[in-house]
Parts: C-alpha cells; sequence; structure tokens
C-alpha cells in the first residue's frame, strides 16, 4: 500500500536546515528594515531592506513570489521566486523559479534556472580552480583560414 512503509530518510543538510521548529516567515505584509542573519530556514514574503546572511549552524533561504529583498544574499542554499536587488552569493545550491528576477551579481556553485527567471547581472560560477583556456595558436589559426579560402574556390 502507498505510504505504508516509509523508510527514514538520511538528510544532505545539516539539523538545522531540517527542523521546521527554526524556520522564520516574513509575511507578505512585514517590512524589515535592516541586516538578518539567521540560521535553520527563512522564508521572505514580505520586503527586506538590508543583508541577508546564514549563521554557522547554516540555513535555506526561500523568496517568495511576493517577497523581495534588497540587500546583499549570503546563504549556501537560496531558492528566489521573487526580487532581488543585490548580489546572491549561494556556495550550494541556487534555484531560480519562473517568477525570479535579480537585479544584480550572482555567484554559485550549482544553479537551476527555469524558463521565465530573469538576471540582470552577471553569472559568476565559484569553483575551487579556475580554469585558464590557453590562447587559440596562431599558425592553426592561419591554416582553418587557408582551408576555408581553398574551399570557397
Amino acid at each position: 500500500m502507498l505510504g505504508r512503509d516509509k523508510k527514514s530518510t538520511v538528510s544532505s543538510g545539516s539539523a538545522a536546515s531540517q527542523d521546521y521548529r527554526n524556520h522564520t516567515l516574513i509575511a507578505p505584509s512585514a517590512r524589515v528594515s535592516g541586516d538578518i542573519e539567521f540560521t535553520g530556514g527563512l522564508h521572505v514574503q514580505g520586503v527586506v531592506e538590508g543583508n541577508i546572511s546564514v549563521g554557522k549552524e547554516g540555513g535555506r533561504l526561500i523568496i517568495g513570489e511576493s517577497g523581495r529583498v534588497i540587500g546583499e544574499i549570503q546563504v549556501p542554499n537560496v531558492v528566489i521566486n521573487g526580487i532581488v536587488e543585490g548580489d546572491v552569493h549561494a556556495t550550494e545550491n541556487l534555484e531560480l523559479a519562473e517568477k525570479a528576477s535579480v537585479e544584480g551579481n550572482v555567484y554559485y556553485l550549482m544553479v537551476e534556472m527555469v524558463m521565465g527567471a530573469r538576471v540582470n547581472g552577471k553569472l559568476v560560477r565559484l569553483d575551487d580552480e579556475r580554469r585558464n583556456l590557453p590562447a587559440p595558436d596562431a599558425k592553426k589559426a592561419d591554416n582553418k583560414a587557408e582551408n576555408k579560402e581553398a574551399a570557397a574556390e
């Protein structure tokens, strides 16, 4: 039968991010001015004017459809379906939902972007090593140009 044999799941996140007693809601009618530091979960449906960061125990930020953040976000796990005016630093996962609008640079390790999401800024992948590709070899470029000319004749 469905739902009868439920197996315990092992959470990949920290205990604080899975403990629903540590979730905070900023309601659609609320307006918060000032910086916020949290652990667990933070669900923004209203307006936050200030920077949002996470404590040592970690956490997850969800910005709902009616949510708006005016400031910088520095949270490992972020889901955006509202408006952000400022840079976003998601050191683990970033999800940009259909109605997401980001006016600023986005720094991420892994990103999921749904059709309809908008980013007006740079998308910068956080990587341990920077990959510097070698410059094109001038001789190879000349040979390719000659081959194209010969094929055109």
